[in-house]
């Protein structure tokens, strides 16, 4: 089924957003100016599905389990059907729920040619405005792995998904509650965010990822093996650093947090998700509008490309700096990059005196507390 690129903007919108939700999942409850559905993702026992509006279009997002996204995610969460691979059906679904009928693309005034807003950290930002001389340059197109490698790449994730062993030694390994392991090998949901796989010798790998326009699939851009602690070299890099890991995930955020690598980023969203958690469920009448900050991590402490700060233009930015003086002359450097690129409010936070870094920083069993002591001790940069 073809489906009119003018179909699947218009159904976009907000308001639609809101009666697809209304029709699929129930009367919604008011916070404040938010309004709130009950998950159609989990077993949640209060309304935590946010519906908000970023750059003209509808966004949803639960609070409880951080999934989300556009009024076809939701629909197809509903339906439990694939996102990708079932896109059509999740645009009729749409329609059908809302009564909006869909175009016969095989009229004459059908739209000929469509001119897709591709999503994720090399779009051009709708809902910007800046003069000409700020705005983004133009950017080279993603460098992939080979198709064979990229396949290894999404089997790995797949394995490790499979191996609640493996992830719970992990989780040891790195200091981290056994839960945002398992998050980060779910392919359809996180790779916006940067995923989790296994190889054939029980090494975890970070699967640095692009997520394309609607429709299509999850995209492989590099893997970073770590090896145990004591081996040399410790990282291996396949495929070029060409995006920070979970770059798409910043997409609908107006605060992004950057780490020193992806295990910090790991403890940081476990931080981050379990403090908006409590937040949430304790005092829903203070909860902000897009609160929620994303978080990507750059390879190492020294790299951080131009392109990658273009990224984040228009956004609050947060460093998370190792305690070393390789973290610190690697947070300067990027603070520099990110200004120079138009970012005006960037931050920085350093571990507490005795901690390497945020992942050391983390209690598993109280997560949210590293949350409030970025927010507490971030300083100006």
């Amino acid at each position: 089924m073809k489906i009119c690129p003018a179909d699947i903007s218009a159904l976009r919108a907000p308001d639609v957003l809101q009666d697809y939700c209304r029709a699929a999942l129930g009367a919604g409850k008011n916070i404040g100016r938010l309004t709130f559905y009950p998950c159609p993702y989990g077993s949640h026992t209060r309304p935590k599905l946010e519906t908000t509006e970023k750059d003209g279009c509808g966004v949803a997002m639960c609070r409880a389990c951080n999934r989300g996204g556009t009024v076809y995610d939701i629909a197809a969460a509903v339906e439990g059907i694939d996102p990708r691979k079932d896109f059509a059906r999740c645009v009729q679904t749409v329609a059908d729920a809302v009564g909006y009928t869909l175009t016969d693309t095989g009229t004459e005034n059908a739209p000929k040619k469509s001119h897709r807003r591709r999503k994720g950290a090399f779009s051009a930002r709708r809902g910007i405005s800046a003069p000409l001389a700020e705005q983004t340059p133009a950017e080279k197109p993603l460098e992939l792995l080979e198709t064979e490698e990229e396949a290894a790449a999404l089997d790995a994730v797949r394995r490790l998904a499979a191996r609640p062993d493996l992830q719970a030694r992990f989780a040891v390994m790195l200091n981290l509650p056994p839960w945002i392991i398992q998050s980060h090998t779910d392919i359809q949901e996180c790779a916006c965010r940067g995923l989790l796989g296994v190889d054939e010798r029980e090494r975890l790998l970070y699967v640095y990822t692009s997520c394309p326009a609607d429709g299509e699939p999850v995209r492989v851009l590099g893997v970073k093996t770590r090896n145990p602690q004591g081996v040399n070299p410790r990282f291996l890099m396949r495929g070029r650093k060409s995006a920070l890991w979970g770059i798409d995930a910043t997409e609908y955020a107006s605060m992004v947090i950057v780490t020193e690598g992806e295990s910090d980023a790991l403890a940081v969203r476990a931080a981050v998700e379990s403090e908006f958690e409590r937040w949430l469920t304790d005092e829903p009448e203070t909860y902000p509008e897009n609160a929620l900050p994303a978080v990507v991590a750059k390879p190492d402490a020294g790299t951080f490309r131009e392109s990658w700060a273009h990224a984040l233009w228009g956004k609050s930015v947060v460093l998370l700096a190792d305690g070393d003086e390789a973290g610190q002359k690697g947070a300067e450097a990027t603070a520099e990059a990110l200004k120079k690129a138009g970012v005006r409010m960037v931050k920085k936070w350093t571990p507490a005196e005795g901690k390497k870094d945020a992942r050391a920083a983390l209690d598993p069993a109280r997560p949210w507390l590293l949350m409030r002591d970025i927010i507490a001790r971030m300083t100006d940069i």
